[in-house]
């Protein structure tokens, strides 16, 4: 199978790339410097010399607040550009991945969100990823929504990172409280999104690692499995004030995806195999030297 993928040298991308390739496709990564997915034309001429069976749509404006601050980029990269990604595809009768996310709801259901429960974004960055999904799943000749949420992986740029790059300013570090994620590691994620797309032609799906856990407890797991001794101040999220509103927890309900033989491990799980893989990159993050030889061995950073 030919597969191009948007945003291969994103965190999930990166992912994507490794795991289509294991899975024995051709692969075209679609680098922005390249191939713009904002640039109509750019991607309607890549698409068509390749002739990719599949499109997984990694490539997205994933800055919550900035997206507050300028609208007009945002809605030009996970909307329009979801558009232009989905005529593209639908020109040379391939199929489409979204990547989407669990902001698209506004966390007030009470109980995990099932793939058919209304969407109610709280902030422009979810109203965006909304809008691409509405361009998603009326392609022909077919269109998979995966929403996901709360990534972190080897190549950086998740929560860890930004928390350590914050304890190597030194001092506490203050975490709300009264907001819930469900940690997802990227290469799960990928791997699932792969096994997903050879099972299921359209539809849409929630995909994250098993469970939820406040942030600040997402915090003091962290540093717990780092050996790092940084205090971690709880605060509620009216205190730790941010431009754009988010949910307060959204819990995805995954029985979609389970239901057609695609399910991920618990979040903790993923995080062990993460901190083993990665702790030492995070401690110099942190401004801590690892006692033992780096064990990184990851690319993509």
């Amino acid at each position: 199978m030919k597969v191009a993928i948007t945003g291969p040298d994103g965190l999930l991308g990166t992912e994507l790339v490794r795991e289509c390739i294991a899975a024995g496709a051709t692969v075209d990564p679609l680098l922005e410097s390249e191939c713009d997915v904002t640039d109509a034309d750019a991607l309607r001429r890549r698409l068509g010399r390749v002739s990719p069976e599949l499109v997984i749509h990694a490539a997205a404006y994933t800055d919550v607040d900035g997206a507050e601050a300028d609208p007009d980029r945002a809605y030009a990269v996970n909307a329009f550009g979801t558009f232009h990604v989905c005529r593209s595809a639908a020109a040379v009768g391939a199929r489409v991945v979204y990547v989407s996310t669990d902001f698209v709801f506004d966390g007030s259901l009470g109980r995990p969100y099932a793939t058919d429960d209304e969407p109610r974004p709280l902030q422009v960055y979810g109203r965006t990823k909304l809008a691409g999904e509405l361009y998603v799943q009326g392609h022909p000749p077919g269109g998979i929504v995966v929403r996901t949420g709360s990534l972190f992986g080897p190549g950086g740029a998740g929560f860890p990172d930004r928390l350590c790059a914050r304890a190597a300013e030194g001092g506490s570090l203050t975490v709300v409280n009264d907001r819930w994620c469900s940690p997802t590691y990227a290469p799960d994620l990928a791997k699932a999104v792969v096994a997903l797309a050879g099972k299921a032609d359209s539809g849409v799906f929630h995909l994250t690692n098993v469970g939820s856990v406040t942030w600040s407890d997402y915090a003091l797991r962290l540093m717990d499995g780092l050996g790092l001794e940084v205090e971690v101040l709880p605060v509620s999220a009216k205190e730790y004030a941010s431009p754009a509103p988010r949910p307060a927890r959204v819990e995805l309900d995954r029985s979609a995806a389970e239901g057609l033989g695609v399910a991920m491990r618990p979040w903790d799980e993923a995080l062990a195999e993460y901190l083993d893989r990665c702790g030492d990159r995070l401690r110099r993050s942190a401004g801590r030297e690892p006692d033992t030889p780096s064990n990184d061995g990851v690319t993509g950073e």
